[in-house]
């Protein structure tokens, strides 16, 4: 089995091609692991082919598949260790023409990311769902993860390799279907970090530097969010942060109980007073290479802030170059995704 992943932010389409007046159908069957196929497809769309000057119909799957999928915490893993099975999903489509079976796709794996306008149609994604790249991580411990997909046909191995030359090279053979390992390997914590290189069939497929970060100054902020693969990625914000509190309130003017008034009442008066509590933080001086990540986690539906629901308010970032920005600091500011008083009914 030769995983395809597939992202469904994009439309997922499947195409069916025939003759004016014919029906088209596909049918979708979606699920999780550590469940098989459906015996029956989970949902059918069908449409007619509309005329002689348009013979192929599309059918969009992503939204079927998004529901199968949900992210709601990000527990970094310490070992190679399985993905949650609830952040991806399987998917094959069978189409039809007048009911007669005319193509079928086996083997996809449905993650929640997304393609860029000029990657095209129909996207197939990296198995390595992070991009390659060198990111600052807390000397603390509390570092992140990279999830892989194992294809099923090739043998996949990480290679961690220390910064400080004084320790050995460290090898782990993936064994998880949808597997992570972490961003600094478990005995190489605290001697400055390590370079991943993650190899398919003996062949480097990407590599990523991770350089332990001592703060002693300000508070670290750790930002999990979903990147542009589907998979959680974490982000330290190690420099300044600023908090800022507001609030949210409907005035109006009141009558008074009799006549004459008491001028101790309040002739307008406040109702549905609430309060909403924001942060922007910094990343200190980073890579280059963070504008993309910083493009991802400003596209994300789902972020964390030292493990808290957060939405990000930056509507705009410039997407910093070496050589025109010797330091490289980018500040994004998160609005928390609660009301300060509680009124959840």
């Amino acid at each position: 089995m030769a995983l395809t992943p597939k992202a469904v932010r994009s439309p997922l389409h499947a195409s069916v091609t025939g003759t004016a007046g014919q029906t088209a159908r596909a049918d979708f069957y979606i699920w999780n692991d550590p469940d098989s196929i459906p015996g029956s497809p989970t949902l059918t769309a069908s449409k007619p082919i509309p005329s002689a000057n348009t013979l192929t119909v599309y059918f969009d799957a992503s939204e079927y598949c998004r529901d199968y999928i949900a992210h709601t915490t990000f527990t970094p893993s310490v070992i190679n260790t399985a993905v949650p099975v609830g952040e991806y999903s399987y998917l094959t489509i069978k189409t039809y023409l007048d009911d007669i079976l005319e193509s079928t796709s086996t083997d996809l794996i449905c993650l929640d990311g997304y393609g860029y306008f000029a990657e095209g149609h129909n996207l197939t994604l990296s198995p390595i769902l992070m991009d390659a790249g060198t990111y600052l991580v807390s000397d603390t411990g509390d570092v992140g993860s990279i999830s892989i997909i194992d294809d099923g046909v090739a043998t996949w191995t990480v290679e961690s390799r220390p910064l400080n030359a004084d320790f050995p090279l460290y090898t782990d053979t993936l064994t998880q279907t949808v597997g992570q390992v972490p961003y600094v390997n478990l005995s190489l914590r605290g001697t400055g970090g390590n370079r991943i290189s993650i190899l398919k069939d003996a062949v480097e497929q990407k590599a990523f530097t991770f350089i332990e970060q001592c703060e002693p100054k300000y508070e670290v902020f750790l930002c999990d969010f979903v990147n542009k693969f589907g998979a959680w990625q974490r982000l330290t914000f190690f420099k300044v942060s600023k908090e800022d509190f507001s609030i949210t309130s409907n005035e109006y003017k009141v009558m008074p109980q009799s006549l004459p008034y008491s001028t101790d009442e309040n002739r307008t008066k406040v109702f549905n007073v609430n309060g909403k509590e924001s942060i922007k933080v910094n990343t200190g001086w980073v890579d280059e290479s963070y504008s993309e990540v910083i493009k991802q986690l400003m596209l994300s539906e789902t972020i964390r802030l030292n493990g808290v629901p957060v939405n990000i308010t930056s509507k705009s970032s410039p997407m910093k170059k070496g050589i025109n920005d010797k330091n490289i600091n980018y500040e994004i500011g998160f609005m928390y995704s609660y009301d300060t008083i509680n009124n959840i009914q």
